[in-house]
């Protein structure tokens, strides 16, 4: 899978319009060194910064209560498996766009990345009003990918996509929810064996974020079966072996599937 290919990073890019990832082949040096003016550290995450960090402290502890969150919510135990995350924050663009040119010569240039190599998984950002969307949406990436050898595009992306809002918003605080809420209204279910069928990250578009986001939403609040099934799948991605399809476990485990997706988006909100 992407996370273990030799002699390629793992980039999961955020726009200002869609999140995107791509597989980039980049050399294997590691940054170099800058002149950091502040650092700070709160397993598992190790922030460096070219400006005083007096002004993020609260958005420093909300990604470790991330980690809380992402843990309980997907039932992942503690274990020695867990990796620590490097933090580079920037004060303005420039400076950061200059550190990735010259440290990731050929990455694509947005306005946060997630890039994991051999080592610990690294997250990028410079301050902008977007900035605590960006870390929370690029910090799970880097706490999934250090925890799961392998990880379908489309749940990596809608795990990130439901987890960067605000903890207290997560459930009604989306910009994707009232969309996809009208599709419901019109009955129009999207196809998660078509997610599941998604082996190239270009094939994502802002369409596929939304559904795999919706698809996250249903089984994380919708019926507790569904949340079972999610969980089950989790845990066998953990594993080495062959694992069967998440569509094909949920059209077992809740019937009636897409009506009761639809009802979810539909009445739970009123």
């Amino acid at each position: 899978m992407h996370g273990r290919i030799e002699h390629r990073f793992f980039c999961a890019v955020r726009t200002v319009a869609l999140v995107t990832a791509c597989l980039c082949v980049l050399s294997a040096a590691a940054p170099a060194e800058t002149r950091w003016v502040d650092q700070v550290q709160w397993e598992p995450f190790r922030c460096r910064a070219d400006f005083p960090l007096v002004d993020c402290q609260a958005l420093l502890k909300e990604l470790r209560l991330l980690q809380n969150d992402i843990a309980t919510q997907l039932q992942l135990e503690p274990g020695d498996d867990e990796e620590a995350i490097e933090l580079f924050l920037f004060r303005d663009q420039q400076t950061y766009r200059r550190y990735l040119h010259e440290n990731f010569p050929g990455v694509p240039m947005r306005r946060a990345l997630f890039i994991k190599h051999r080592g610990p998984g690294m997250v990028f950002a410079y301050r902008s009003a977007a900035m605590a969307t960006d870390l929370r949406h690029e910090a799970t990436h880097a706490l999934l990918h250090g925890r799961f050898h392998r990880l379908p595009f489309w749940l990596d992306e809608g795990l990130a996509e439901y987890f960067e809002t605000p903890r207290d918003q997560r459930r009604t605080g989306s910009p994707h929810l009232r969309f996809v809420r009208h599709r419901c209204r019109a009955d129009q279910v999207p196809r998660l064996d078509r997610l599941e069928a998604i082996r190239h990250i270009q094939q994502m578009n802002a369409d596929a974020y939304r559904d795999s986001w919706a698809w996250v939403h249903f089984m994380l609040h919708g019926p507790p079966a569904a949340n079972r099934a999610l969980l089950q799948y989790l845990a066998d991605l953990r594993s080495r072996g062959p694992i069967e399809p998440l569509d094909r476990r949920l059209h077992r485990s809740v019937p009636h599937l897409e009506r009761r997706f639809v009802q979810h988006f539909t009445t739970s909100f009123d």
